[in-house]
C-alpha cells in the first residue's frame, strides 16, 4: 500500500518492550547445620 502526502500516517502505538531482566545474583548456599567436615564412616571390623 502506497501512502499519499494528504493521507495521514497511521500512528500505531510502539508496545514498550520488557526491560531487559538484571541477573539474579547466585545466593549463597544455605550454611551446613554440621559445619564439621565429612568424615568417612570406620571400615566394618
Amino acid at each position: 500500500m502506497t501512502w499519499r502526502l494528504s493521507d495521514p500516517i497511521p500512528t500505531d502505538p510502539v508496545p514498550v518492550p520488557d526491560p531487559i531482566p538484571r541477573p539474579q545474583p547466585i545466593p549463597d548456599p544455605p550454611l551446613d547445620p554440621d559445619p564439621h567436615p565429612i568424615i568417612d564412616p570406620p571400615p566394618y571390623a
